[in-house]
């Protein structure tokens, strides 16, 4: 089943939220009102949380399934102020719009079957996509404004366990055990950002080769919970990782150093 009414109309309304926030005069209408009212700025966050919280949870009916796509929908919120381009903007909002409507499918598939393959991938699928949204946004926060490197590198080791748990605990159901893969994601994670911090790139460039890295780990510790790891896998995910990494660096303009 890949079509549900309310899971739709949720979805077109999602759509219609971006498309309205996506204009060059609601975005800078929007941003001049949070650099000027800072607090506005959190208490509209907080209200788009909320809401997004409770249509997952109403979807999976289990809180534990809502971070994911709750990240989701507030990333690409986020990153619709550094998209300039209003043709961007128009394709970001409709794949983010699919893409929503694919992971709330799912969340409804697994509320009468926990183990559906179809719903785990696309769960999956999804939990990789919310960390290249997640990461570009705080990227680009922190390359436009005056945010320390440690704050980033700890939202974002925070986004990332928080993600991966939700995801690999589908595949196994020990939490300990579950978490600990989640953290070591996660403290990866947050060091290798102070890495590509160094790169003289832009926050998409920065993103997408975290994605790799994140990418290359993920699907290594999803091999040992699924047992599918090999030899063959590693060393298929470092040759993969090595094409992508030097095709996204070999394309991208290098900024100057100030």
């Amino acid at each position: 089943m890949f079509f549900h009414s309310k899971v739709f109309l949720l979805s077109l309304i999602f759509f219609v939220f971006l498309e309205s926030t996506s204009s060059d005069s609601a975005s800078m209408a929007l941003g001049s009102a949070f650099s000027n009212h800072f607090w506005l700025g959190l208490v509209t966050i907080a209200v788009l949380g909320v809401y997004f919280y409770q249509v997952a949870k109403d979807i999976s009916q289990k809180s534990s399934m809502t971070p994911m796509p709750v990240l989701f929908a507030l990333s690409t919120f986020g990153l619709l102020y550094f998209v300039q381009s209003q043709i961007e903007s128009a394709i970001l909002a409709v794949l983010s719009a699919l893409a929503y409507y694919f992971i709330h499918i799912a969340l409804y598939r697994l509320r009468s079957y926990s183990k559906d393959k179809t719903a785990h991938g696309i769960i999956g699928a999804g939990a990789v996509a919310t960390i290249f949204l997640f990461y570009a946004m705080a990227l680009g926060i922190y390359l436009n404004f005056a945010i320390s490197l440690w704050i980033l590198m700890i939202v974002l080791m925070s986004v990332t366990v928080l993600v991966s748990f939700q995801y690999l605990w589908l595949l196994n159901e020990d939490t300990k055990k579950v978490f600990s893969y989640s953290l070591v994601l996660g403290l990866v994670m947050g060091e290798i950002v102070w890495v590509v911090n160094f790169w003289p790139f832009g926050y998409l460039t920065s993103a997408a080769v975290t994605l790799i890295f994140y990418y290359v780990f993920w699907d290594l510790v999803q091999g040992h919970f699924s047992d599918n790891l090999s030899k063959r896998r590693v060393v298929s995910n470092l040759i993969v990782f090595s094409i992508l990494s030097a095709i996204v660096l070999a394309s991208s303009p290098w900024l100057p150093v100030v």
